[in-house]
């Protein structure tokens, strides 16, 4: 028999909903990690873009190895982490511009949020590579769906009880099949993304719920989640 393996995954309800600071640019390793991502539509998300970000701050190019005792690999992640919690920052600066029903509010926020990935869209499959590894889908999915609950909660949502989990759940779902479909996205600023997720929200809105506990939902939905951007990144 599988063991669900509990999630650090927000287990309280939209009521609740805090907006703390995402990124804190006080923090020196943060600094480096922003000087980076300036550098990431070249570079992608790798070690080098670290190290450069590094020099041209004045450090020495090992500097964040050291500073955040972190090897090559933990680099790479450590920014792609950056530009998700980064862009969630954002996000949070547009959220009072959401307009309409909550569903037009859903639309405007889910379509924002992939707009910032358009500086960086060659190199999505690298960030979602770098997602689902062992090591990190932990982390990953959690930040995945602390997403969906900002958005969720940006859009009006204040659902309680199981409600609030299978919500999230689908926007986290919705999300990801919009940027695998973003990958191979070639038509003119993305508008072909932006009709997937007009489809998609129209089944958001007959969604049935099947699942009964929160952790059920959970698992199935993480493992969805994992093997879903692995067959697409499998296809190319």
């Amino acid at each position: 028999m599988f063991r669900l393996i509990k999630s650090p995954i927000r287990k309280y309800h939209s009521f609740y909903h805090v907006n703390p600071k995402i990124v804190d640019m006080e923090k020196i390793e943060n600094q480096v990690l922003s000087k980076a991502y300036e550098l990431v539509p070249e570079l992608g998300f790798s070690s080098k873009a670290v190290a450069t970000a590094a020099r041209d701050l004045g450090m020495t190019e090992n500097t964040p190895n050291g500073l955040f005792k972190f090897t090559a690999g933990d680099l790479e992640t450590q920014l792609v982490m950056f530009h998700l919690k980064n862009a969630r920052q954002h996000l949070l600066e547009l959220k009072d511009s959401a307009e309409g029903t909550e569903l037009d509010k859903l639309k405007y926020l889910i379509n924002k949020r992939l707009d910032m990935n358009i500086p960086i869209a060659k190199h999505l499959p690298q960030l979602l590579g770098h997602m689902i590894q062992p090591s990190n889908i932990v982390s990953s999915l959690n930040e995945l769906h602390n997403l969906s609950d900002d958005i969720q909660y940006y859009a009006g949502d204040r659902s309680i009880d199981f409600a609030w989990y299978s919500k999230r759940m689908t926007i986290s779902g919705l999300y990801v099949q919009s940027e695998l479909f973003m990958i191979n996205d070639d038509s003119e600023n993305y508008q072909d993304t932006k009709k997937f997720v007009d489809t998609k929200l129209g089944e958001y809105e007959s969604a049935a719920y099947a699942y009964n506990s929160f952790e059920e939902w959970t698992f199935f939905n993480a493992v969805s989640t994992v093997n879903l951007i692995k067959s697409q990144l499998a296809r190319g």
